[in-house]
């Protein structure tokens, strides 16, 4: 049937968005707008790593030279069901003026009462799939690849429809229209195509097109950014009632520049990643290993660095990273981290490196309630749909864009959001895609966190995306789990089907995994200030624990006092504080408090004391206690003389004492102790205290505390590697007497890897080989939950 567009002043009657305008914004207008940015926006968020590669590869049939063009394209018909009866309809007056006798009746018809506050019956994005999947059809793509497509243009609202929705919109016949309608919809993606200087689309190979599921993920965030940023008032004015459309084209696209640069997403461009130029040192030895594998590394890779706490692990990653960026041309990277104050922390040594290389590049924090001094925040992104999800577009738009910055450090919670099945998850994907993924502190995280990090790690191994890997030491089984998921992402198969490697290097290591291959094991040395470690250790019962500090304190010491629960501290803390009150002020010793309960300014300020008294080259008190969390395990730079500890599983006791004489050593500081509370010893076993059981599992305690309480000392680097894969192994014995607790706390830890493993895969993206279809990453949102309820501990 013959369009009744054949003018091309008739492509501008559809409105695409009015709300708080004085004029509309014709939907023609939107759709350009979209075009150029998404031209522009493709070289900072689609960057060189093999999404890119992979997404024009897969074009590529429609011509190598128009990629680019094309990509853009696909972004640009994003908004194509808004050329709809049942969205015109939205604003009846406004389609009034704008709609010919050809369509009006059809938008009158659908059109609600007066008054009416709700959206459209058929959301504008599905009908976007329903339009392009039968375009495409047409003009011979195969099903799948229509199906697909289609459904990227239409899930830019955050979740890709399933073909079960686009069956019930072709009996919607009012909400999308008849035959007119469709007619002017096709010419309306004909005339978009060559303002955009494009080929007729009609003419072209589409049979040889084919698109993967990591293809579409890059592509679903290249439209929906690109949809946000031109959908930004301040990059993009609704044009005068009359207007050239051809010379509207052309504003936009000197337009893009800047509404682009805005965003600040520039790429990372280090000059150089020699170590003794990032951090004006020589690297220690485990630096030295990873920078000589990195130099000629030229393919994605998972790096796994086990090393002692205080070796430099942070500043070998960062090294890696620049390494990679610069050899993959990739666009920067992302430092996940246990903790706010750890991202800060990591923040300030990167920002420090930025200096060194005379580089620019903002370093962003990324976790919940980070502020970000920043201007791209969209002044409106579509509120014309009421109840539609823009408006939620708009609140991720403007906290998470740090996410798809160059430079991150933030929390491992927003990194293993991009594994959950929820809205705009694409987007969370492609801003981990292209960069390289630092990981800390892998050993401390729980089942329920571990099975979600496993499935980042699968999905980034098959975006392509370098991953380094971060812990003071591994039991061999989680270290296993840990490449093979990375592995089985890159080769597309299940994570069980990658053999297990010895490893057969020796404490400090580090793990070379390429995609195809094995892995490939090197071993090191401690640095220095680890060399000949004697941990002497001594067990402080619960109630001697205040007479025991203030005597350390009395001495000239600074504590650290490391609970496992808050209100544990709490007391501490409380306790201390009336008896240091009846001391004579000048034998006073500082007393600190921080855990995360502390309002985030407070806690912030205590933060900036304590590493101005205990970082590498603070002023140090005379005496002082300072009475936290795990927060001083997993997130603070500092160095105290003696450590008191609550039991806690052996990998987290060892990164704990990491914080004693930590920067510097020396007859004058004496004897490295680790003093040990929370246990305490009876004829059936180990009593701990209440509540515990909520923070960390029985049986990894009762482990635990069977080999420390037979130590007096531990006496390297390399029998800690020993102890923490003794404590994981199966074969433990347990000590005669424990019988009864030690096989209720093995059920109960059996129980409770199954729930958390069952809770955690529920909820997660599919394996990446598996999904068949797009709907399959967004479909069955759920609140997202990265952690589990803390029990106290923070």
């Amino acid at each position: 049937m013959t369009s009744p567009h054949t003018n091309k002043a008739k492509i501008t009657e559809p409105w695409g968005k009015s709300a708080g305008l004085e004029r509309c914004h014709p939907l023609v207008c939107h759709m350009i707008d979209t075009f150029h940015t998404a031209r522009v926006l493709s070289d900072l968020l689609l960057v060189r790593g093999r999404m890119r590669t992979e997404l024009r590869k897969s074009l590529g049939a429609l011509g190598e030279k128009n990629t680019r063009e094309w990509v853009a394209f696909f972004c640009a018909i994003h908004d194509l069901g808004k050329y709809s009866p049942s969205f015109q309809a939205l604003n009846l007056p406004l389609a009034a003026t704008r709609i010919g006798p050809w369509g009006l009746h059809d938008v009158e018809f659908v059109a609600k009462p007066a008054g009416f506050s709700g959206h459209a019956d058929t959301p504008h994005g599905l009908l976007t799939t329903f339009h392009l999947q039968n375009l495409l059809e047409s003009w011979g793509a195969t099903r799948e690849t229509a199906a697909t497509l289609a459904a990227v243009a239409g899930g830019h609202h955050g979740h890709f429809p399933s073909g079960q929705e686009i069956t019930q919109v072709r009996g919607e016949s009012n909400s999308r229209g008849g035959q007119a309608w469709e007619a002017a919809t096709t010419d309306l993606v004909l005339q978009v195509a060559e303002l955009c200087g494009l080929p007729d689309p009609r003419r072209l190979p589409w049979r040889d097109v084919q698109l993967s599921v990591p293809n579409g993920v890059a592509l679903a965030a290249l439209t929906t950014v690109s949809d946000w940023v031109a959908s930004d008032r301040r990059n993009f004015e609704p044009p005068e009632a009359v207007f050239d459309l051809a010379a509207y084209a052309d504003d936009a696209r000197k337009r893009t520049e800047q509404a682009v640069a805005r965003l600040n997403m520039a790429p990372w461009r280090p000059t150089t990643s020699r170590f003794d130029v990032l951090f004006d040192s020589a690297p220690r030895p485990v630096q030295g290993l990873v920078e000589r594998l990195t130099a000629d590394l030229d393919e994605p890779a998972l790096l796994l660095i086990e090393a002692p706490t205080g070796d430099g692990k942070t500043k070998a990653a960062l090294q890696a990273a620049a390494a990679l960026v610069r050899r993959l041309d990739l666009a920067g990277f992302y430092f996940a981290l246990p903790t706010q104050a750890s991202s800060r922390q990591t923040r300030k040594v990167v920002e420090k490196m930025q200096r060194a290389l005379g580089d620019p590049t903002d370093v962003h924090l990324v976790y919940a309630g980070a502020l970000q001094t920043d201007s791209t925040q969209p002044a409106e992104v579509g509120l014309d749909e009421v109840g539609d999800s823009d408006v939620a577009a708009r609140t991720w738009f403007t906290r998470k864009l740090a996410l798809l910055a160059a430079l991150g450090c933030g929390t491992i919670d927003q990194a293993l959001k991009a594994t959950f099945r929820s809205g705009h998850v694409f987007v969370r994907l492609t801003g981990l895609a292209g960069k390289v993924v630092v990981i800390d502190e892998v050993h401390a995280y729980d089942t329920y966190m571990s099975t979600t990090l496993a499935r980042l790690l699968t999905w980034l191994g098959a975006l392509g995306v370098p991953v380094v890997l971060l812990s003071a030491t591994l039991p061999a089984g989680r270290r296993h789990d840990l490449i093979a998921a990375w592995q089985a992402g890159a080769r597309g198969c299940y994570p069980h089907e990658i053999p297990a490697a010895p490893t057969e290097a020796a404490y400090p290591r580090v793990a070379l995994a390429k995609a195809a291959g094995d892995v490939e094991y090197l071993e090191t040395t401690v640095s220095e200030v680890n060399e000949n470690r004697t941990v002497h250790l001594e067990h402080v019962p619960d109630g001697d624990v205040v007479d025991w500090l203030l005597a350390e304190a009395a001495k000239g010491r600074c504590v650290a006092v490391v609970h496992n629960l808050v209100r544990r501290a709490v007391e501490t803390y409380d306790e201390l504080e009336k008896r240091i009150a009846t001391l004579p002020e000048r034998e006073r010793p500082l007393l600190v408090a921080i855990n995360g309960t502390l309002p985030e300014a407070t806690r912030r300020k205590v933060e900036n004391e304590l590493e101005g008294f205990f970082g590498e080259n603070g002023a140090r008190p005379q005496r002082a206690i300072v009475v936290g969390t795990q927060v001083l395990e997993q997130s603070l730079d500092l160095d105290f003389d003696r450590l008191l500890t609550d039991l806690a599983p052996i990998d987290s006791m060892l990164q704990r004492v990491g914080r004693v004489h930590r920067h510097q050593r020396g007859a004058e500081r004496g004897r490295l102790v680790m003093a040990i509370t929370g246990v305490s010893d009876t004829a059936t076993g180990p009593q701990f205290p209440r509540y515990t059981h909520a923070v960390y599992a029985p049986i990894v305690l009762l482990r635990t505390w069977t080999l420390l309480r037979e130590l007096s000392t531990i006496e390297s680097w390399t029998e800690v590697a020993e102890l923490v894969e003794k404590v994981y192994s199966d074969q433990f014995a347990c000590p005669l007497g424990w019988e009864a607790a030690w096989n209720q706390a093995t059920q109960r830890l059996a129980t409770a890897h199954h729930n958390d493993k069952m809770a955690a895969a529920g909820a997660c993206l599919p394996l990446p080989h598996l999904v068949e279809e797009l709907h399959e990453l967004t479909g069955y949102p759920r609140p997202i939950r990265t952690r589990k309820n803390s029990g106290g501990r923070r």
